[in-house]
């Protein structure tokens, strides 16, 4: 979308003006799933400004060098893994191997020596569920578990069998702003189809409409927890305009209340650029990657229990694929909010 400027208060400071634009290095970022890199063709990604091409290794491990061969420039995505654990700049031949130094030329002599003089960048890696995480930091990395979510550690929930990854058109900041600022109650307040089929019959209860003020339950180092403050549900009465929403014959039920449910239902953001919205029953944590000032790669994460029986996994396919991954992450986080 077109960038503007966002909306100031009256000291024209936003709250991430001292954020770097293109996020916090010296963390660990979900670059790709790792089964889509093979061991022929090398594939190109685009992380925190930077240009980065992955292969394999010997060990079979995902490798991380720069996109750009030292030499001239070229791309090392458009060339091939002509070796074992290395890639080739598809230019010159070039030959660099998973620590990214230049250990042959295939146009030169055998003893060349230029090419021995050729390192390009490395890009520490580890792999966890299934995810290749990448360093992008300028000093050694820390164990991928300091920064890995809870949820993704936890043996007892899946964390990544319903896992979307989308191309978000927007700055990583506004994502992890957006998920906290509780906007849900006016934003994601129209009729949705889903309404009708969901279990807990969502058109007939009275929808919540205020909330009085916002909590800070916890908070540490890299994260903060907030809550909703005495949330009131139905109708509120604005004086000298009426009342909102101007219509609610058709809410005959109760309200429903959330309840707790293992995951609770109170918003979080985490360090480097992790939100959280628990639904309860499960967990919507979104894990945005910046791609560059104005677009951010988004890894969502439908979080569930672990189910005990093959028909509770049947269930949850369907749930997820029918009606969560429609309604919640697309209609309500990529349509709406985006």
């Amino acid at each position: 979308r077109e960038i503007k400027d966002e909306a100031r208060g009256s000291s024209q400071i936003g709250p991430f003006d001292y954020c770097p634009r293109l996020g916090f290095r010296e963390y660990w970022y979900p670059g790709i799933k790792a089964k889509k890199v093979g061991r022929k063709r090398p594939v190109r990604l685009r992380m925190l400004g930077e240009e980065i091409v992955l292969f394999r290794g010997k060990q079979g491990q995902v490798v991380a060098l720069t996109d750009w061969c030292p030499h001239r420039g070229a791309r090392f995505s458009n060339g091939l893994c002509d070796f074992q654990g290395t890639i080739t700049c598809p230019y010159h031949g070039y030959v660099f191997d998973e620590t990214g130094q230049c250990v042959a030329g295939l146009i030169e002599a055998v003893d060349s020596s230029l090419a021995p003089k050729m390192r390009a960048k490395r890009y520490p890696t580890a792999e966890s569920n299934g995810i290749v995480f990448i360093w992008m930091g300028q000093t050694p990395p820390v164990p991928l578990e300091e920064d890995l979510p809870w949820e993704l550690k936890d043996p007892e929930v899946s964390a990544t069998r319903y896992v979307r990854v989308k191309m978000w058109n927007c700055n990583w900041t506004e994502p992890v702003w957006q998920g906290i600022d509780y906007h849900e109650y006016y934003l994601h307040r129209w009729f949705k189809w889903w309404h009708l089929i969901n279990y807990k019959q969502q058109f007939f209860r009275p929808k919540p409409v205020v909330t009085n003020g916002v909590r800070i339950v916890e908070e540490g180092d890299n994260f903060v927890t907030c809550t909703q403050e005495r949330t009131e549900y139905g109708q509120k009465e604005y004086a000298g305009l009426g009342k909102c929403p101007r219509h609610v014959w058709w809410r005959i039920l109760k309200p429903h209340k959330a309840g707790s449910g293992r995951f609770g239902h109170n918003h979080n953001v985490q360090l480097p650029t992790i939100v959280r919205v628990p639904l309860g029953s499960s967990n919507h944590l979104r894990w945005g990657v910046p791609v560059n000032d104005s677009d951010t790669r988004m890894w969502t994460f439908t979080v569930t229990e672990k189910p005990k029986t093959v028909f509770g996994r049947i269930y949850q396919d369907l749930w997820y694929w029918l009606y969560r991954r429609g309604y919640g992450v697309i209609r309500i986080n990529e349509k709406e909010d985006f």
